[in-house]
């Protein structure tokens, strides 16, 4: 990439930050990264220590979880897809092991800077508060539906 630095328009990019003043997204954009994985390369591995928060900007991140002894997709994320969110907790781990599935373009933010942002208590804090919720509704909602899916397609048991 011939631009490593992350700008506040780059960030307004993804549904989080859409729409938010670029000053007060300049000190979470001074404090992004890019990154490139080639096809097949893994960004994190499920139960390793977590620090950071990805967008997508290209490609796309398969989310799998170990099962029986082999790898199960859970989830595909494509551009724009946020993955982290979980980071967000204290003393995260990875949830799921992501590969790129081609090369795979992104920016990352520490989710300590994140953290710091949603605890300011300003507007924009505010509304990225909102904006999270909604995201990890959204998975959730997604994992309900996958989950109903199996439902239908196989039995599921308890214990």
């Amino acid at each position: 990439m011939a631009d490593e630095r992350v700008f506040p328009a780059d960030l307004q990019r993804f549904g989080l930050f859409a729409g938010l003043p670029d000053a007060d997204l300049s000190g979470l954009a001074s404090a992004a990264g890019r990154r490139t994985l080639p096809d097949r390369g893994v960004l994190v591995t499920r139960g390793e220590p977590s620090d950071d928060v990805w967008w997508i900007v290209a490609g796309r991140l398969a989310l799998s979880i170990e099962h029986e002894g082999r790898a199960v997709v859970v989830m595909t994320l494509g551009p724009g897809d946020m993955l982290g969110w979980s980071t967000l907790r204290d003393e995260a781990t990875a949830l799921t092991t992501a590969r790129a599935v081609g090369a795979t373009e992104l920016v990352s933010l520490p989710a300590a800077r994140l953290r710091e942002a949603l605890e300011q208590g300003t507007p924009t804090a505010h509304a990225l508060v909102r904006r999270l919720l909604g995201i990890a509704a959204a998975d959730l909602e997604g994992t309900r539906a996958q989950l109903l899916r199996l439902g239908r397609e196989g039995i599921i048991t308890a214990g």
